[in-house]
């Protein structure tokens, strides 16, 4: 049976209740991962992949992640299903642990990446490094390339990853895998956001896709998203000397 995202939570009730028994401790080992995989796949479409399933700091509550889903905590016991951010209460006050998580999660998919599939503008010192989810058909990605020299004389490295949000195989996936073929890439992801057209190449050996499904993983929504060197994602368009502000008081 294939069900929507919409009935997922409802669902996961259930699928719960089935496999607490196979939640027993915080060591979950191959095999019973293995188990609760296919009894979950079962009732899933096939656009929602199961990531993990992680022991939490919390006792009795594990963490369910799926991509392009937020994560979902449930206890051990099967009876609970919490959806929503977790806050630590610490003698400093309130600490988001889920967005903690989300911010490590950003940094680690980023640093693993191959540097060399990004579109890099850099500036001649690098102070702020960010990696920017980018569309070339996107007004506000448009009015964000156009500042380009700005962020860079603020020491701001733009490091740009596709993500067509139109999707994949569509015309404005096309025109970015182009840029990204492109043996100037800079120069034809920059005609390409002034409205103009460049030579058609979609050569097979490009990052779109992995682009485009690594910013699903981590909460895309939309164009531009940044996300900084410590793996906060801010979304949508900042001004350079604003984008600045936030990164001074960030880091």
């Amino acid at each position: 049976m294939k069900i929507s995202i919409s009935n997922l939570t409802i669902l996961l009730l259930s699928f719960i209740a089935i496999t607490a028994c196979d939640l027993k401790s915080y060591n979950i080992d191959k095999k019973e991962l293995s188990e609760v995989e296919k009894k979950l796949v079962g009732i899933l479409p096939d656009s929602i992949k199961l990531i993990s399933i992680k022991e939490t700091d919390i006792d009795g509550y594990y963490e369910v992640n799926f991509e392009g889903v937020e994560p979902l905590f449930v206890s051990s016991d099967g009876k609970y299903l919490i959806s929503g951010d977790i806050y630590l209460i610490s003698k400093d006050g309130l600490v988001n642990k889920s967005e903690s998580r989300r911010d490590f999660q950003r940094k680690t998919e980023i640093d693993s990446l191959d540097k060399k599939n990004f579109i890099t503008f850099k500036p001649v010192e690098t102070k702020y490094p960010i990696y920017v989810f980018t569309d070339v058909d996107c007004g506000y990605c448009r009015r964000m390339h156009s500042k380009i020299d700005e962020y860079l004389l603020l020491g701001i490295e733009v490091n740009y990853l596709a993500y067509p949000r139109s999707g994949l195989n569509t015309d404005s996936y096309n025109k970015i895998v182009s840029a990204w073929c492109s043996n100037e890439p800079n120069k034809s992801l920059t005609e390409l956001k002034k409205g103009e057209t460049v030579e058609e190449n979609l050569c097979l050996e490009n990052p779109v896709e992995i682009h485009f499904n690594l910013g699903r993983r981590l909460g895309v929504q939309g164009t531009p998203s940044i996300i900084t060197e410590e793996g906060k994602m801010i979304p949508g368009y900042l001004p350079p000397r604003e984008l600045l502000n936030l990164l001074e008081t960030n880091s």
